[in-house]
């Protein structure tokens, strides 16, 4: 096929599950997707087959008449695409980059990274999206978000490890937390089912509560904590699951600046 004949408003450049990715989601939208570039020709064309839509391309070099090209790839195929791609008859500082699931750190070489590079993620939220980058590919990022979510979540580039640690906190950090609440659960008796459900139950009514009332959702934000019974509660626990809870509850008197006196207590029986 001849570069004038491919159809779309953007091209896709991918390797390994992009089929699985965001990239595959907005090639989905009608006309949308023009031509498709992988590590191989051979690739490109599974790409193309699996999604329905798009038509792969022998030469990279088509990317020149296409300003947004969408990203995808793990970071173990990064390396090969971006060789491709820098040997390309391609005027990069007119193109925007979106790099959809995955990081743009490995194409940020030259001639490539004449162009303008953003990045779009699923976030751990059920539908919401997150995007940051140049202002440029931003733009073009965001157009794209919004047709999945109406605000997607725009992240400052000087913050995007604050708000991945924020995603890591408020999610895979939490599982743990939730399987020793079910486990502990289940030691009392109950069924495995049940363990589960009580100790999601239990999370979601802590972040209901927080949702409507913040800071002051927090038992002892205002009601002085029984240390005894608190002190009873935590050697109840295992070892590891004692001293990650201590430390939970001395983030809370630290964070909220409540109860010095009883956290200087806790603290102190931490180093016994």
């Amino acid at each position: 096929m001849r570069e004038s004949e491919y159809p779309g408003s953007f091209a896709l450049v991918g390797a390994g599950s992009v089929t699985t990715s965001l990239a595959a989601t907005f090639s989905q939208q009608p006309g949308a997707l023009g031509p498709i570039v992988g590590v191989s020709y051979r690739v490109a064309s599974r790409i193309a087959n699996t999604l329905g839509v798009g038509e792969p391309a022998r030469d990279a070099s088509v990317l020149r008449n296409y300003p947004v090209i969408l990203i995808h790839a793990p970071q173990t195929q990064m390396k090969a695409l971006s060789d491709r791609l820098a040997h390309a008859a391609v005027c990069w500082s007119d193109k925007s980059l979106v790099f959809v699931d995955c990081e743009p750190a490995p194409m940020d070489r030259a001639p490539i990274n004449a162009a303008s590079f953003a990045w779009l993620r699923q976030c751990p939220m059920p539908g919401r999206l997150a995007v940051g980058g140049d202002p440029v590919a931003l733009a073009a990022a965001i157009r794209l978000a919004t047709s999945l979510d109406r605000q997607p979540i725009v992240v400052p580039s000087s913050l995007k490890s604050r708000f991945d640690a924020a995603m890591l906190l408020g999610g895979a950090a939490l599982t743990p937390i939730i399987d020793i609440v079910a486990h502990i659960l289940r030691e009392t008796g109950m069924i495995d089912k049940q363990a589960a459900r009580t100790a999601v139950a239990l999370f979601e009514s802590a972040v209901q509560a927080y949702s409507r009332s913040g800071r002051q959702s927090w038992p002892w934000h205002v009601q002085q904590p029984d240390l005894e019974a608190v002190e009873a509660q935590l050697k109840a626990l295992g070892d590891i699951e004692g001293r990650i809870t201590r430390s939970l509850l001395l983030l809370g008197f630290d964070r909220f600046q409540r109860h010095p006196a009883a956290a200087g207590k806790l603290r102190d029986r931490k180093r016994e």
